[in-house]
């Protein structure tokens, strides 16, 4: 049985972090022991969602708040694992593609930071004003998340993190390929699954 390994408080101005250098090479099992110790980070620190992260290529473990993970270098850490609660939506779906009659499997990208936010504030928006256009409330939107908090934006920032390792562990072979869409569709016309205006597309993009 593997025992873990101790762990000690370390300080970077107000952020608390808990440092453990793990005696065995298994990362699964790193993180499986971890796990617990995560919870209670989180419940000590007043519902901050926690996160694991590696230094790379060596055996010490940090757990830190999320919003600090996104700190953090990545070419010397890795984000491993979050306690980040899921916003409930629809499940990211393969959907079947009839053409030229042979069934293909579409399999959508997995959504980064700002698409999550925007379907759930979108949902939210809509719900308190049902009248209003799909064009208003993507300009609303846009410009709340220009407005949020980076503890929000690293809220949503690690709940793609996350649908990404997800992703990729159900479509290991996935490369995406881009589809031809027409970009001179009116804003008005479009739907919830139509491409991005430009504004919207660099705010995706991290502009």
């Amino acid at each position: 049985m593997v025992k873990p390994a101790p762990l000690a408080f370390i300080f970077s101005g107000n952020e608390m972090i808990l440092q453990c250098t793990a005696n065995v090479e298994d990362q699964q099992i790193c993180i499986k022991l971890l796990e617990p110790v995560m919870t209670n980070y989180r419940n000590i620190n007043d519902g901050k969602c926690a996160a694991i992260v590696r230094r790379n290529g060596t055996t010490q473990y940090w757990i830190v708040s999320v919003a600090y993970a996104e700190t953090l270098d990545k070419n010397v850490f890795t984000v491993l694992k979050t306690n980040v609660d899921p916003i409930e939506e629809p499940a990211v779906n393969a959907e079947p593609v009839h053409a030229s009659g042979v069934t293909k499997i579409h399999i959508r990208r997995p959504r980064n930071q700002f698409i999550i936010y925007r379907q759930w504030m979108s949902a939210k928006v809509h719900a308190m004003s049902p009248s209003m256009t799909a064009g208003s409330i993507s300009q609303i939107v846009a410009q709340m998340w220009r407005n949020e908090k980076p503890e929000v934006r690293a809220h949503f920032r690690a709940l793609a993190i996350e649908e990404d390792r997800l992703h990729k562990l159900r479509y290991p072979g996935y490369r995406y390929a881009a589809g031809n869409r027409n970009p001179t569709l009116p804003a008005a016309r479009r739907g919830p699954a139509d491409p991005m205006t430009v504004g919207e597309r660099l705010i995706a993009a991290g502009y």
